[in-house]
């Protein structure tokens, strides 16, 4: 199966720190100016977890969210 086919782009960085927190793996981050996008592998898992975030119906472990910002922040200005 092709990634790129399975893959989950996003680049609301608190959307992305939910799936990270979640435990979906990420694939890349990608910089198109001042813009990053997040990558992540296992698009279907990513859409039904979107959907619940967007429905208010995530839950989530909050330890969990926060470490995944601060790792998604690190990411970004690291390069």
């Amino acid at each position: 199966m092709n990634m790129q086919i399975n893959s989950y782009r996003i680049k609301d960085l608190y959307l992305a720190a939910y799936l990270y927190g979640e435990g979906l793996e990420l694939s890349g981050v990608e910089r198109e100016g001042k813009v990053c996008w997040f990558s992540f592998t296992n698009k279907e898992k990513c859409e039904e977890l979107v959907g619940l975030y967007w429905k208010n119906q995530a839950i989530s472990k909050v330890k969990s969210f926060t470490d995944a910002i601060r790792t998604l922040k690190d990411l970004i200005y690291s390069s």
